[in-house]
């Protein structure tokens, strides 16, 4: 038996359909915002609080977006999920590149991050379902390695010889700001020619029909699909006689209870790192420093990004 094709051009199109139109977003919204707080300062003429609630605006947003995308995802479809989300998505990309003044551009960014905080959620899910196991650990990091190079491209569009800060140049962050459109409308062309997660049919909408037909296109196999099915079909049989475990479980368990705190600390230690501070304010970071290129300098730190994403 000869060795089975892994990528097919229906997996490549599913995969680069999320995490253009998704991951891609998540990261121009995290460093859109570095490079252009003079700029939005010197149009607005706000406060130091108002400017950080500019700047926050997408992770208000983004907290409510990440704790309804799962239940979103499992009620309408992955396919759907990624489809709707892109109506939040342009609406706070409107407010953001029309604003003639901080509310609307702060509403604009809340929205807007709602939208980012689903998409984030449904991005990695989307491709990690789609995927043969074979691929999924490297197919997984795409979504952060086109979450960096989002950002890579805000630091780079944002630089004083692209977005310069005087007045005659000032409708360049108009259309600064409306990038985000650009992967939005890719993703709702393309989305209609990708199928639906096939475990989101198997097991949500218990239909193995549409999920062996949703394999055949992504595998290209008829063979392959009805294997990944009757993996499917074994794996919720041992399930169905699996043991469930509470949330009081994860504290009494010393076994679940480590899992649990490895878990925690690990997102704690990211977050907390700084690393949001260094990508929300590197040009002032860079300046204070002595640094006389200041919005160059975010560009290292997004090209790094990039190249240790790759490196793993």
């Amino acid at each position: 038996v000869g060795k089975r094709k892994v990528w097919t051009l229906t997996l490549v199109l599913a995969i680069l359909c999320a995490i253009v139109g998704s991951s891609l977003q998540f990261g121009f919204q995290t460093g859109c915002m570095a490079n252009t707080q003079t700029l939005l300062n010197d149009k607005f003429n706000v406060s130091n609080v108002t400017m950080s609630t500019m700047v926050s605006g997408m992770a208000m947003g983004g907290l409510v977006g990440g704790l309804s995308a799962g239940l979103i995802a499992d009620r309408v479809g992955r396919k759907m999920c990624m489809a709707l989300n892109n109506i939040p998505m342009l609406i706070g990309t409107a407010l953001m590149a029309l604003s003639f003044n901080e509310y609307f551009f702060i509403f604009g960014r809340i929205i807007g991050g709602f939208a980012v905080g689903i998409a984030t959620g449904i991005a990695p899910m989307y491709i990690s379902e789609i995927s043969p196991v074979s691929v999924k650990g490297g197919v997984g990091v795409s979504h952060q390695f086109m979450i960096t190079l989002g950002i890579l491209i805000a630091f780079v569009l944002s630089i004083k010889d692209v977005l310069p800060e005087t007045k005659a140049a000032e409708w360049r962050w108009h259309v600064y700001f409306a990038f985000p459109a650009i992967p939005a409308l890719f993703q709702l062309l393309v989305l209609p020619f990708c199928p639906e997660s096939p475990n989101w049919l198997y097991y949500n909408k218990e239909r193995e029909d549409l999920a062996k037909n949703a394999l055949t296109k992504l595998r290209k196999s008829r063979e392959a699909a009805e294997e990944e099915i009757e993996a499917m079909i074994k794996e919720r049989t041992a399930g169905t006689s699996s043991v469930m475990v509470t949330y009081g479980q994860f504290l009494t368990n010393p076994t679940l209870r480590l899992s649990l705190l490895i878990g925690v600390v690990l997102q704690c230690a990211q977050q907390l790192s700084g690393i949001n501070a260094i990508l929300n304010y590197a040009p002032a970071i860079f300046k204070d420093a002595g640094e006389s290129n200041a919005d160059l300098a975010p560009i290292s730190v997004g090209a790094i990004f990039n190249l240790m994403t790759f490196v793993s």
